[in-house]
């Protein structure tokens, strides 16, 4: 499998022209980078990179997956900024299981401004004087 660290390495030096540019940036020696295109290639069975001491060009190889790894790191930058941004709000459903007197006397203008806080999380209030089962009924609490 693929290294997300290492695919970022390949399009940045392709992105600038050199392994040990890409290497800085990364804040990685340029050893490591070396080591880090070595597997990339060896994984994918294709050389990206014609690489000298002096210069660095993609192969035609390279070029034809460059497009494909740049497309792989935005869909993962886009799947991290919705985790983050779902950790941000509470959303969902949550099932709340209460006495009546209970639930109507004191859950009830909690519950109002519990959601008005979180606009996006969708509470049921399930009232009643029977004991609850709450591995039988949807009941979070």
């Amino acid at each position: 499998m693929l290294r997300f660290d290492d695919l970022q390495l390949f399009v940045r030096a392709a992105d600038l022209g050199s392994l040990s540019a890409a290497a800085r940036v990364m804040d990685m020696s340029a050893a490591v980078a070396s080591a880090a295109l070595k597997r990339i290639e060896q994984q994918l069975g294709a050389r990206l990179l014609a690489r000298s001491t002096r210069s660095l060009r993609l192969t035609a190889e390279g070029e034809g997956f460059l497009e494909y790894a740049r497309a792989a790191l935005s869909q993962l930058d886009e799947g991290r900024r919705y985790l983050s941004s779902a950790q941000d709000q509470v959303s969902g459903i949550l099932q709340l299981s209460a006495p009546s007197d209970f639930g109507r006397n004191l859950l009830l203008p909690w519950l109002d401004e519990f959601q008005r806080e979180h606009p996006k999380l969708t509470v049921r209030l399930l009232l009643g004087d029977r004991i609850a089962d709450l591995f039988r009924q949807p009941v979070d609490i």
